[in-house]
């Protein structure tokens, strides 16, 4: 195939004849480790059984006298296999799987309770499961499948690592129903399917830390994935399906479960949702107030703890009517309930005695931790129990929340004040529902991801799309060029068809949002989260769910298509920069040894000898990069810099390391004050420093702060983000500026307006992401203003208060990314967006590197014709 690209202000005089599809050079083995990963598909190892039990021995570690769960009383992680293996040399009735690994290599596990199955009654299940969601229609009319299907209930514990005790309650749950007399538990196990992923965040747990052993919440990453284990949640939730789910948590001073009170999410079959939700709640409450556990908690009339038995615990719908909502899907209920499940938070109760790490405070967290124990072991048996005594009601729910999608129905609000008589039980549920519950949301008939010319970059898009087919959502491509709301698209852009079993899902990845500032006064977590606004790629809403089909044929994809290639003419080739992959290649072949040069516009280029184009070769099918080739005539006509394998300093969290790894900064070091004035921490040999968070010292650490003196007068370079930034270059002289930070707490999507020409204009993202927007004054005379906040809308969806100074309307036309240069030499660049929060925003992540190539150290220069 033919393929020519102009880059503006170039003169490339040798245009492709052909195009060798990446792959077709020989290939050559790329030095350095590959960029880290930022989509990873479905993992084969939550594949099912073929038939129950599937017992392998699960592989047992060496004990661990550090596990802090022992302080709390509670199993420790290395006890967890045993346990199991003892279960399943006992009972035909359990099945385990190994789901997978925690960031420390530890071992997930599944566990399964079930009937013994054959072959074929398993592969029966299978078929219903996949009836219930691809034809719901057939299924809700299919008495064999309703009188036979056995339903899932799935219970997730310890995702957060030190809220322990769901483990241990699942664990002993567990152990019942594979040892109790038969005719017990015979109706539920021929009923039913019931999984538990025992302890979800295994490191957490021996490490008695909330977070991963990597420091993220995996309870925020369902929609990123940037965490293992908040993919395996992910990849479970497809192949389990459950109808009825329960995420164990804690701690909360007394008992709280779901349903969340308002802004609730947009995309939810509310009515269907909400009222058993509600119910089970309310089940739970009556369950935990009668069985009057000595030592547990419940609601005083002032909102607080009690251990007096007031006849409640706290839901949030109920008791919690704003600050506790279901708004965004970056937790496991919320985005498990757009499987057609009903899904609950539970909050056990007695929190930690500060420093569990200690011995001396054992005996007072065993104490609550038993307490806590038995509290969840009724939450977990009313919540059994509440599955069986509305299964067929259950089922039905899940049946119809997949056909709406199907069939592409709106999605209706329920009316404010509805008249709790109007609507089936469970209706108690509608005694609470008001016009601050209502959250009416719009659904296309279809997301089209351009592909061709009309796309910002190809490769972005190709990440979305692999992105979307991970959670879950159908993606086509059109087989031929097509026309939909007056413009025209190219034969292989793809089609997300709003149709779709889990259009819900569909819908809450890909929309833009709202602005809900002036509904609630305050958010538990995150307002915005739009996978189409902040993956880099072009999306494009089409018409309404009600329209007819888009006018083309299409075919569904289980991956993007190959975008790499690599010319089969040319002395030299170029590399257009308009997405992270294009960076993720430049550092493979810096890594490689090839030499790579930069044009101002942020393109690239390198010599095409037998290295330079099998190491092209390589990162084309590495990466799904596309060259271009030239004849080097741009090396004499225009300006540009030899690029260098960068070494990158950084400030900041988890989020810094795994977004620098995966723009395949590889070579990273941490920096504090306290390690520079001590010298465990060094500049020397440091390209370029990223300030993700502060770095401050104090008058005792003069000998740090010389350090850094030292490298900016070397003419280090320094690119970083929000407040930290401005007070790093205020410090130390870089660029003056007063940075103004949205209200505390406001995040969103906001709307920006790169200037043209400068470092940010030649692949602009019009959208950004703040936690909360920080804008940049008062800027001194070298300062460069590189990108604004747009002058009559700055913000696109999420949750921004008001306050004096600080409002969106103060954001409008301000300043939210400069440049500037230093009489040493130095560059810094500051960005006001949150640039990495929680490392969703991906398609920012090409802004950071085009940042720390600007301002970092020079390499090797490509030598012209």
């Amino acid at each position: 195939m033919s393929f020519h690209r102009t880059i503006a202000g170039a003169s490339i005089t040798a245009v492709l004849a052909a195009t060798l599809v990446a792959g077709s050079v020989p290939a050559v083995a790329l030095e350095g480790a590959p960029a880290a990963p930022i989509v990873t598909p479905v993992s084969p190892l939550v594949a099912p059984p073929t038939s129950y039990p599937y017992q392998p021995v699960l592989e047992t570690v060496a004990d661990n006298p550090n596990d802090v769960s022992i302080n709390r009383g509670v199993i420790p992680y290395d006890e967890i296999a045993p346990k199991l293996n003892s279960l399943m040399a006992a009972s035909d009735r359990i099945s385990v799987q190994v789901v997978g690994k925690s960031a420390q290599g530890r071992d997930i596990h599944l566990v399964t309770i079930t009937e013994k199955e054959n072959r074929g009654q398993t592969t029966k299940q299978a078929q219903f499961r996949q009836m219930v969601k691809e034809n719901p229609a057939a299924a809700a009319k299919n008495t064999a499948l309703l009188s036979q299907y056995k339903v899932p209930i799935w219970f997730n514990a310890n995702i957060h690592g030190n809220e322990w005790e769901g483990t241990d309650s699942v664990l002993q749950y567990i152990e019942h129903l594979a040892t109790a007399p038969y005719s017990e538990v015979k109706e539920l196990l021929q009923g039913y399917r019931l999984y538990f992923t025992v302890t979800n965040n295994p490191d957490g747990r021996a490490l008695g830390q909330r977070a991963t052993a990597d420091g993220f919440d995996a309870n925020r990453d369902m929609i990123t994935g940037a965490t293992a284990e908040a993919r395996i949640i992910r990849d479970l939730t497809g192949v389990i399906q459950p109808t009825f789910y329960v995420d164990l948590h804690g701690y909360t001073s007394v008992l709280q479960v779901e349903p969340c009170g308002p802004p609730h999410g947009e995309n939810y079959e509310y009515d269907l949702f909400l009222p058993h939700a509600y119910s089970a709640a309310l089940a739970i409450e009556r369950a935990v107030v009668d069985a009057n556990i000595p030592g547990n908690t419940y609601l005083a009339p002032n909102g607080s703890a009690t251990t007096t038995n007031t006849g409640k615990i706290k839901i949030p719908y109920r008791d919690i009517r704003s600050g506790w909502d279901d708004w965004p899907p970056i937790f496991t209920p919320q985005y498990i309930a757009y499987q057609g499940a009903i899904t609950n938070t539970v909050e056990l109760p007695l929190g930690r005695v500060e420093a569990v790490s200690n011995p001396a405070n054992a005996a007072a967290n065993s104490a609550r931790a038993a307490v806590n124990i038995q509290v969840s072991n009724v939450v977990v048996e009313t919540s059994v129990d509440y599955v069986v005594d509305n299964r067929e009601a259950l089922l039905s729910n899940q049946i119809e929340i997949f056909r709406r999608g199907v069939a592409g129905e709106p999605i209706e609000p329920i009316p404010a004040d509805i008249d709790p008589a109007s609507v089936p039980a469970p209706n108690e549920w509608a005694e609470i529902w008001d016009e601050t519950d209502v959250y009416p949301t719009e659904v296309p008939r279809a997301y089209v991801i351009p592909v061709g010319d009309t796309q910002r970059s190809t490769t972005d898009a190709a990440r979305l799309v692999d992105q979307l087919i991970a959670n879950g959502v159908k993606v086509h491509r059109a087989k031929a060029a097509f026309s939909a709301d007056g413009t025209d698209y190219p034969a292989g852009s793809y089609v997300v068809d709003m149709h779709q079993p889990l259009r819900g899902m569909a819908n809450v990845l890909l929309a833009d949002g709202s602005d809900i500032s002036t509904r609630v006064p305050d958010m538990y977590d995150i307002s915005a989260w739009s996978l189409a606004l902040l993956w880099g790629a072009d999306v494009d809403a089409i018409g309404d769910t009600t329209d007819p089909a888009l006018r083309v044929k299409l075919e569904q994809v289980s991956k993007a298509a190959p975008t790499g290639s690599v010319p089969a003419t040319g002395a030299y080739l170029e590399l257009a920069t308009s997405g992270v992959a294009e960076y993720q290649a430049i550092n493979a072949l810096l890594a490689s040894g090839v030499a790579v040069s930069a044009f101002e516009d942020g393109s690239v280029i390198l010599r095409a000898d037998a290295a330079g184009r099998a190491a092209a070769a390589e990162v084309a099918t590495q990466y799904g990069v596309a060259f271009t080739a030239s004849d080097g005539s741009r090396l004499t006509s225009e300006e540009s810099t030899g690029l260098d394998q960068l070494r990158v300093a950084y400030t900041g969290g988890a989020e810094e390391v795994v977004t620098l790894r995966r723009l395949g900064f590889h070579d990273v070091l941490n920096v504090t004050a306290a390690g520079l004035q001590s010298g465990a921490v060094s500049l020397d040999g440091v390209d370029v420093l990223w300030i993700g968070g502060t770095l401050s010292f104090s008058g005792a650490q003069a000998a740090g702060r010389a350090k850094v003196q030292a490298y900016l007068d070397a003419g280090g370079g320094v690119v970083g983000e929000g407040t930290a930034i401005a007070a790093f270059a205020n410090t130390f002289g870089l660029v003056t500026s007063t940075a103004v930070s949205g209200t505390s707490g406001s995040n969103g999507i906001l709307n920006v307006d790169p200037v043209e020409g400068g470092l940010l204009g030649t692949y602009p993202m019009e959208t950004s992401f703040g936690y909360p927007a920080v804008w940049f004054t008062n800027l001194g005379a070298n300062a460069v203003v590189e990108q604004r906040y747009d002058a009559a809308d700055p913000f696109v969806s999420g949750h921004w208060r008001d306050s004096s100074g600080r409002s969106q309307a103060n954001a409008a036309g301000q300043a939210s990314a400069v440049s500037a240069e230093t009489a040493a030499g130095s560059r810094v660049l500051m960005f006001g967006s949150s640039m990495n929060f929680r490392t969703h925003p991906v398609g920012l992540y090409s802004q950071i590197a085009r940042g720390l190539f600007w301002a970092g150290s020079e390499g090797t220069e490509v030598p012209a014709p």
